[in-house]
This record gives C-alpha cells, structure tokens and sequence, in this order.
C-alpha cells in the first residue's frame, strides 16, 4: 500500500480519524494473504477499500471477486458501505447496492473494524451461491439511499448511463438514469455531486408508455402507484434500455424440472436465426397474424436461449420484438379479430 500516510492525511482530517483507519489498515494485514489482497483507492473526498478474493464454484466464471469498503470521509461517525463489483450472478449485484446489514446482519456500530466484515465476505457469498437461481432473494440483498450522495465511481458494472429530463408539474428536469438488469436509479446532480433521488426495481415496472416525446413509467411501490414522465433527444435509446432490461428480468417463467440448461444446449442456435430470418422475410412479403406469430415466436426463442446462458446478445432480440411490437400495422393485425 505505496503512499498510504498520504492518502489517509488527505481525505481524513480529524486526529481520530487518521488513528482509527491507521488501526483498520493495521488489522487488514494480519488477513490470510492467500484469501484477501487488499488495496486502497482515492474516490475524493472518500476512500475505497478494494478487496480481492479467489474464485468461487459458480460465481464470476472462475476469475476474482471483487468487493469494495466504501469509507465516507466522516467515517467512522458514519457507517461504511459493502460494494460488489464483480458480475457474480444475474441479476448483478454490482449496481452499487450496500451489502453491509446482509454481511454483518447485524445493525453497524463502530466498535465493528473493517477486518471484521471482510473475515464474513466468504460466508456471503456462500448463501449467494446456494441462491445463486433464486432472483427474488439476489433482489432483496442490499440498499440504496435515497437523497444521499451516490458515486458514480464505486465500479458498477453492466449499468447503462441515460440523461434525460424529468417532467413534474410542467417544469422539466435534469436526470441522470443508471439501469441495471434489476433496478432504475433515479440521480441529480446538484453540488458537484450526484443525489440518488429515488429508485425502482424493475419487477415493479407496471407499464410503459410512450406519448409523443414522452416516456411514461408506471410502478407499483410499497402499495403505491407511481407514474415518471421522462423525455429525452434519445428518446428511442431510453424506451428501448429500460423495456430489455424489464425483459431481461422477468423473462419467461418456465418450471424448474422441465427447463435446464441442458435443454438449451440441445437447441441449434443457428438454424434457430436461419429460420427467423426466413420468418422476417415472410413477414415483409406478407403481414398476417400468422407470419407474424411465427416472427414473434422466434425471437422469444433466441431471447429465451441468451438468457439462459447469460449472454448479453438477448437485448437485440428483445429491442427487434419491441419494434416490431410498436409498429402500427402490426397493432391493428393484432387487434383484428381471430377469424
């Protein structure tokens, strides 16, 4: 840890401060070396604490996992945040949610040294690996907060970045959207910072509308209905992110002992979009609720497959489904009656 006295001088100013993180960093050096590889980041005016850990059957495709001590620059007079910022199940956990309650599962105090919480970090994964298919439980891990600071910089991965501008009461204004696979993130950026407003998880996204240039997104939120306006010049970008995220999420229920991967493995993906594209073509040539059953068909297919084995290439077949879906020839087809 090359320049610790300097980075620790530099965001911490109180003499308190510097002797806690002193002993922290004291404490962290006597961990296995073999189970943790510690580093030290300047986020100014914060300080993260990267922590390397080896490979777990199942999580993160054989390579380290990462987890990130995120110490305000008040700390210890305020509590620290647990990141993840490998992509170790689907839905993804590095969305910047804070993991410190599930790991200590206890509420933090701060005669609780940082060396402490990382000793746990393996027993957390191990319940992730034993619910390693089970979405509902990988959603309800973790935190935001809502009107506090959110750093962009904490090592999210697979979020999209969308700014757009927010319509209440008349007045627009400035957003900045972060989307996962499981969550909408609503920020601000006032200060030289960005505020998290609010947020939604994506399983609660009730319906989403599209009314000239605006973008209406209704949720269902601890027995409230919310509806967001949002508008933006890419308009089509922010319909289309947060619909293939949505997708993505909820995808299509099938029962445990009926689908595996092995089924999927079976499936000859090739002659799979060789056959939706004869469907497009026929569809072109002829537009009918047969040809166009067929077209949707197959794309839920190549959707269902992707997903399965959790390669990103679903999202083309989920925005091609949502074209298709919002063209106006292809409503009134599918608003005729069946003959």
């Amino acid at each position: 840890m090359d320049n610790t006295e300097s980075m620790i001088t530099e965001i911490f100013k109180n003499e308190i401060q510097i002797k806690r993180i002193k002993k922290e960093l004291q404490q962290m050096e006597q961990l296995r070396k073999e189970d943790f590889k510690i580093t030290l980041k300047t986020l100014s005016p914060n300080l993260q604490i990267i922590v390397e850990m080896p490979p777990m059957n199942q999580l993160n495709q054989g390579k380290s996992i990462l987890f990130a001590l995120y110490l305000d620059n008040r700390f210890p007079f305020v509590f620290p945040k647990v990141h993840i910022l490998s992509q170790i199940t689907k839905p993804s956990l590095s969305d910047g949610r804070d993991y410190l309650e599930n790991i200590i599962s206890v509420p933090w105090s701060p005669q609780i040294l940082l060396a402490e919480i990382i000793k746990i970090f393996p027993q957390f994964l191990e319940k992730i690996q034993q619910n390693y298919n089970n979405k509902d439980y990988l959603l309800k891990l973790g935190k935001y907060f809502e009107n506090q600071e959110f750093d962009l910089r904490i090592g999210l991965e697979n979020i999209e970045n969308l700014e757009c501008k927010q319509i209440i009461n008349g007045n627009y204004h400035q957003r900045t959207l972060l989307i996962s696979d499981s969550h909408l993130l609503n920020l601000e950026y006032q200060n030289k910072e960005f505020i998290l407003l609010n947020y939604y998880c994506l399983k609660d996204l009730q319906k989403i509308e599209r009314h000239q240039k605006n973008i209406n997104i209704s949720w269902q939120k601890e027995g409230s209905f919310i509806v967001q306006t949002l508008t933006s010049p890419n308009f089509e970008q922010l319909y289309n992110a947060i619909n293939s995220f949505k997708l993505g999420l909820i995808g299509k229920k099938f029962n445990e002992d009926d689908v595996t991967l092995q089924k999927f493995e079976t499936i000859q993906i090739d002659k799979l979009l060789q056959q939706m594209n004869v469907n497009e073509v026929e569809l072109s040539k002829n537009l009918n609720k047969v040809s166009l059953n067929n077209l949707m068909v197959s794309y839920q297919q190549a959707i269902e497959y992707y997903s399965a084995f959790s390669d990103e290439d679903y999202k083309q077949y989920v925005i091609r489904l949502q074209q298709l879906l919002g063209r106006e020839d292809v409503q009134i087809i599918l608003a005729s009656p069946v003959k």
